[in-house]
């Protein structure tokens, strides 16, 4: 994990026990959080708090947008974590912070109040057994501070939206249904409290109720997705001036940064006109004041994956609910992938969840998919199915008819057939332990050992889709043993772009020219057609680089037509890049790319 290195000078007599003074200032309940110095354990945040007096501070000093004090935790193995300080109201300035192992924590304190600068003292932290922050890991999966598989599990909540007595009970309700994580924005205008006031400043009734429910949530284990912005409050404009940006940003980070979270940028990031750029600011204000680097990404209504060229994101976000989409962007991009549900319906639910889970997502699930008990049920099944799966090394397999499967090679695999009928999977030859699983009850029907090259078998019936599982189970025991986290290289595949070994060229749009005005057709032809290529999935997307937008997914399948977002047509008689993604039947990669001039 990145860390930041910093000198430091130790004021004899002086920083011990001036630093516990300020430990005792703390307000009863305002935080939530226990004291650093008191009681603080290893992946769980704490909190130090400061008071200023009278002069200690410029006449003209802002304690929100001008930085008055700063900490470095050192840790036992000498790791370093800069955490910036908050302003609480009054004139408290606050630090939250986690632990990340147990043992003696040294913490320097850096600020404009004389009194505070260049003080350092030590605190203990005890082993609560807590797995730790969220890292990526496994070029496409997720670990652990302690290095252990993570298994991504999402729900929505509209924070502020929910009385807190009713929030910590659905918190309760989805720990016990296997989640591991809570999304939400940051700075809504859908509640009836506001982030700011007039005067731009923070309004602290509306922090501290978020406090409240964020921290309800992080101090019973949950790992945070938090939204900077919705779509309401990007409208206000507050983001607007790159001054008022970087003050609110980094209040964001210092009051909740020090926390287990993931950022995910800004609502719809396609809806909303300059995104690339002002992702691009966000993104490095997030590099610049986030003293964890935890990972980072933003919310998309298609894919955030045109935004990886700017370099700020580790991890994607997508909302396609046509699993061709996902399928294809596996095999063209190197990072974990989170996919947002976006059904509610029980069966298009369940169908959206498993078939993203066998493109070689993680799911994130909806506060109003979750209204519904048949949905939780479902969410249940899939938490107990892949949590005995070693999740972190499953990635897509294509050698399989009648269903969408993952798999470790010669290790475990996956099948979810949406429509029931007959699975037929080819194996390497092994005994496997055969099961079938009802994905809307989780209910398991053991099957004989099998010992073969091809499993073909139908479905237990025809009423539901269902999940095939064929596991090694003494051969998992034995890695479980052999192997502290992977136990082979992550796929990469080197995507074929030659248009002489590509199967398939695009026929429309022909010529060179696309009036931007009209729906303008789209269509593929197959050029050698054999077993590999009698199934293919097509993603097509477009982009005009003088927008200054990135691009926009026009569609999923071999013909069809498009209409080029009025986002991109800022400048008339510009070029269109369009880019066709494709890949085969055994999941091979290929691209091909045309540019055409945009009329009138």
């Amino acid at each position: 994990m990145p860390h930041v290195k910093l000198g430091y000078m130790h004021v004899p007599g002086l920083c011990f026990s001036a630093l516990l003074v300020l430990f005792s200032a703390l307000p009863a309940g305002a935080a939530g959080l226990p004291l650093c110095s008191q009681g603080a354990s290893s992946g769980m945040p704490c909190q130090l708090t400061f008071e200023w007096r009278d002069g200690e501070i410029a006449p003209n000093a802002s304690p929100y947008k001008d930085e008055l004090l700063n900490v470095e935790f050192r840790s036992p193995r000498h790791t370093t974590y800069l955490m910036h300080a908050f302003w609480d109201g009054g004139r408290t300035l606050g630090i939250r912070f986690t632990p990340t192992e147990p043992g003696t924590w040294t913490f320097h304190v850096t600020s404009s109040i004389k009194r505070y600068d260049n003080q350092e003292s030590t605190f203990n932290v005890s082993d609560s057994g807590a797995s730790g922050l969220v890292e990526v890991a496994n070029l496409r999966h997720w670990r652990t501070t302690n290095k252990k598989p993570h298994l991504w599990l999402a729900a929505s909540a509209p924070f502020l939206e929910i009385e807190q007595p009713a929030f910590e009970a659905w918190l309760d309700a989805r720990k016990r249904d296997g989640f591991t994580h809570i999304r939400g924005p940051l700075l809504t205008s859908r509640s009836a409290m506001k982030p700011l006031t007039g005067d731009s400043l923070p309004d602290f009734s509306y922090f501290k109720a978020l406090d409240d429910r964020l921290l309800a949530a992080s101090t019973r284990g949950f790992t945070l997705d938090l939204i900077l912005a919705d779509d309401g409050f990007l409208r206000s404009g507050a983001l607007d001036d790159w001054q008022r940006r970087d003050a609110l940003v980094r209040y964001l980070i210092a009051r909740y940064g020090g926390l287990n979270v993931t950022w995910q940028g800004i609502e719809h990031f396609e809806d909303v006109p300059g995104s690339r750029a002002l992702l691009k600011d966000l993104g490095s204000l997030l590099q610049k004041y986030d003293g964890f680097q935890h990972p980072r990404s933003t919310d998309a209504r298609a894919s955030s994956s045109p935004l990886l060229p700017d370099g700020w994101m580790n991890y994607l976000i997508e909302a396609v609910p046509t699993p061709d989409f996902a399928a294809v962007e596996h095999q063209f991009t190197q990072q974990p992938e989170i996919h947002v549900i976006t059904a509610t319906a029980p069966d298009a639910f369940r169908h959206e969840l498993w078939n993203c889970t066998t493109n070689g997502e993680y799911p994130s699930v909806s506060y109003d998919a979750l209204r519904n008990e048949a949905n939780v049920k479902a969410v249940g099944a899939w938490a107990k199915l892949m949590a005995d799966t070693r999740h972190w090394e499953l990635e897509p397999y294509f050698d399989v008819d009648g269903a969408r499967a993952v798999g470790l090679e010669e290790v475990e695999y996956l099948a979810y057939a949406e429509k029931p009928g007959i699975i037929e999977i080819n194996l390497p030859k092994h005994k496997y332990n055969p099961v079938w699983v009802n994905p809307i009850s989780g209910e398991e029907i053991p099957l004989k050992d099998y010992k073969g090259e091809v499993f073909s078998r139908p479905t237990p019936d025809n009423s539901h889709d269902w999940i095939l599982r064929l596991p090694r189970e003494g051969h998992m025991e034995a890695m479980a043993r052999s192997y502290y986290f992977e136990s082979q290289d992550p796929p990469v595949q080197e995507i074929e772009s030659d248009p002489s070994r590509v199967p398939f060229e695009i026929v429309d749009p022909a010529g060179d020219q696309i009036n931007s005005l009209l729906p303008t057709p789209y269509k593929t032809k197959i050029t050698r057609a054999n077993r590999a290529s009698r199934t293919m999935q097509f993603v097509w997307w477009g982009e005009v680089v003088a927008s200054g937008e990135p691009a926009r997914l026009l569609g999923l399948s071999s013909f069809g037509n498009f209409t080029i977002p009025k986002d991109l047509l800022k400048q008339p008689g510009s070029s269109f890049h369009l880019r066709l993604l494709a890949i085969n039947a055994n999941g091979k990669g290929y691209e091909l790319d045309k540019i055409y001039r945009l009329t009138p």
